[in-house]
């Protein structure tokens, strides 16, 4: 989660759009990284799915939805940092 947040002030402070495409490339690294963890962490082959597996704690499952929150956060800064398309 301090990476996440780590990384989340980075891309906001960056001034230039190069210094901002490479935060994006490490950020979607990062994601990535961390939607694997979550499917490890869940005891499920694949990532996200719910079904199956064990069981998680409540805090397994606090911390699970805090690190999705931050997910959607800086997916949506990320966004919002990104040129307008060119038509």
């Amino acid at each position: 989660m301090k990476s996440m947040q780590e990384m989340h002030d980075r891309m906001m402070a960056a001034k230039t759009p190069e210094e901002r495409a490479k935060l994006m490339q490490e950020h979607m690294k990062l994601m990535q990284d961390n939607m694997a963890m979550m499917g490890r962490m869940h005891g499920s082959k694949g990532g996200m799915g719910m079904g199956g597996g064990m069981r998680m704690s409540p805090e397994m499952m606090g911390k699970r939805m805090d690190m999705m929150e931050m997910m959607m956060k800086m997916m949506m800064d990320r966004e919002a940092t990104k040129p307008p398309a060119a038509k």
